[in-house]
């Protein structure tokens, strides 16, 4: 009897649907210490904003234009065609990006996370904005990388230290 009972239970369990995998909506490339480039990965709405919220409690808008609006976001492309700067002394940062399916006035939407980043349960998707809208939050720290001194010797690669004279330098 107990091993019908393990039996079905292995059959239960086997029989229940694979949990999916959320999907990324967008990749972040580390270019140095400090700086980020952000890509939407492909299938995403047209339009984007993106914030930062860091550990010391920093809101800062990433996406600024003229209008305050919402930017085109293409798929393998950096939002903004930039990378941005992340400073170091701020601490470990949360990247919210917000997806659209039409062009969303930044000024409240601002004004709302940085009310609401402090709370522990704070997730972009109670912003309760207009149209079709998805979210992806990154986490980034900032790292401070050493800077070589005047007169370090670079090797093969850019890596500091003496490697002796290389096929191209002189003695």
């Amino acid at each position: 009897m107990r091993r019908a009972g393990c039996v079905v239970g292995l059959l239960l369990l086997c029989a229940c649907p694979e949990r999916a995998v959320p999907q990324k909506r967008a990749e972040l490339r580390r270019l140095s210490g400090d700086a980020i480039e952000v890509i939407p990965t492909p299938g995403q709405m047209p339009y984007c904003l993106m914030f930062t919220t860091s550990e010391k409690g920093v809101v800062r808008q990433l996406t600024m234009t003229r209008r305050n609006a919402s930017l085109t976001c293409e798929a393998g492309r950096p939002i903004g065609a930039t990378s941005y700067r992340i400073p170091v002394e701020e601490g470990k940062v949360r990247i919210h990006i917000l997806f659209s399916d039409q062009r969303l006035d930044a000024t409240s939407i601002a004004h709302d996370i940085g009310e609401m980043a402090g709370k522990p349960d704070f997730n972009p998707m109670s912003l309760r904005l207009p149209g079709n809208v998805t979210s992806e939050t990154l986490e980034f720290t900032p790292e401070t990388l050493a800077e070589p001194m005047l007169g370090t010797k670079l090797g093969p690669g850019g890596e500091t230290g003496d490697r002796g004279p290389t096929p191209d330098a002189g003695p």
